[in-house]
């Protein structure tokens, strides 16, 4: 895992339980005297027990930690890469885009970033089917991504998790509703 998304992490953290507490989630699970580099790659096992430990404290299912981070996680990479965000005129289209702009951006950025494959497909009633698949199965953090990208634009945002690979599926199926707030 790159080290922007342990950065992200970080910086909610902080924001919300303070200095302290990131500190303490270092010293329990990653090795000593650890400084995520955005560039840098880290072993997916430390983001893992990092976001366990995070769901134990807040006494939350893992699953809603996930989306709650990567809510955040939306905000915090497009104050980063604002170029990429630029390419797109709204939510649809941002959604529409990931594997074909945002990964491709991605890739040129950071060094192997194993990105999940995800097929956006616009369906005729206008809502749209994301089919996400990743050997990390961090489709919940995908969801709070996709909530996060709706807060941006403005738009209301409902995910149907149709079917999950947490249920032995090779890939998620997402079915995005949107409209105005």
């Amino acid at each position: 895992m790159k080290g922007v998304v342990f950065r992200g992490l970080e910086e909610l953290v902080i924001k919300n339980q303070g200095m302290s507490a990131w500190e303490a989630l270092l010293d329990k699970h990653a090795p000593q005297n650890r400084v995520y580099v955005s560039a840098q790659s880290y072993p997916d096992e430390e983001l893992f027990a990092l976001a366990n430990e995070v769901a134990e404290i807040l006494d939350k299912p893992l699953t809603d930690v996930l989306r709650l981070f990567g809510e955040y996680l939306f905000g915090y990479l497009t104050e980063r890469h604002q170029g990429i965000l630029q390419q797109f005129s709204d939510f649809q289209s941002l959604i529409l885009g990931i594997d074909s702009v945002i990964h491709t951006e991605v890739a040129k950025l950071y060094h192997e970033p194993n990105l999940p494959t995800i097929n956006s497909q616009q369906l005729e009633d206008g809502r749209i089917l994301l089919r996400y698949s990743s050997r990390r199965k961090l489709c919940f953090c995908a969801e709070g991504l996709i909530y996060g990208a709706g807060a941006h634009y403005g738009v209301k945002t409902k995910i149907e998790h149709m079917q999950c690979m947490h249920d032995g599926y090779e890939q998620c199926h997402l079915l995005l509703t949107f409209g105005g707030n």
